[in-house]
């Protein structure tokens, strides 16, 4: 190709290529004003471990043309962690959002008993993972197979459940049991609060009573 050519054909692209160009108009040295962060061996600027997900397999809320074609339990999923007494964490995928919310013990028990419907795992996420953006279709299956770093090629929530269901790290959580241990936990925290009241007697005031004496 002729000198000239060449460079017609350069002028001629390039509004193409300035057109495709997502940097922004005072980003003139690439990498100049980046910040220095310390990145761990994922990539990643802080180091966390692996957390311990429930994963819940469910039946819908309310009725869908396409939950005749699904299993019958097994026709949503979501995952959800406890961060401590008070709170939970709650990855839900919507039709038009991902729900990330930190829930309280009242709401979060809501899901727990949601969560009682189906059938319950508690799967320990990979890190960094081995899941791909390029599967597509981001329903819940999908999305929750990502959060928990898995590379598995399903589209359904029983297909997850079913790979999961192979893995020998994965836990079956008996959903009874954990509503019973969260509520025994409850109060188990409410007697221990009663008990440590000032209003209840010289024993919550670190008082020991003479021997002979009653309260």
């Amino acid at each position: 190709m002729s000198p000239l050519l060449e460079k017609l054909k350069t002028v001629a692209l390039l509004p193409t290529l300035t057109a495709f160009d997502v940097r922004d108009a005072d980003d003139t040295a690439d990498g100049a004003d980046e910040p220095a962060l310390d990145i761990d061996e994922n990539g990643s600027v802080v180091t966390l471990p692996a957390a311990e997900w429930l994963v819940c397999f469910v039946p819908g809320l309310y009725p869908q043309w396409w939950h005749r074609f699904a299993h019958a339990k097994h026709k949503h999923v979501f995952a959800i962690r406890k961060l401590d007494h008070e709170s939970w964490l709650l990855v839900e995928p919507w039709w038009t959002r991902l729900m990330v919310d930190v829930l309280s013990a009242n709401e979060a028990i809501k899901f727990l008993r949601w969560g009682a419907a189906g059938h319950v795992l508690k799967v320990r996420e990979a890190i960094p993972g081995r899941g791909t953006q390029l599967r597509g279709w981001s329903n819940c299956a999908v999305l929750m197979a990502f959060l928990l770093g898995r590379s598995y090629w399903t589209w359904t929530p029983h297909g997850l459940y079913r790979r999961l269901m192979a893995d020998a790290s994965v836990e079956t959580i008996n959903p009874d049991q954990l509503l019973s241990e969260h509520f025994r936990g409850i109060g188990n925290r409410i007697a221990g609060a009663a008990w440590k009241s000032p209003f209840a007697g010289p024993a919550a005031a670190g008082k020991t009573l003479p021997l002979g004496e009653s309260a």
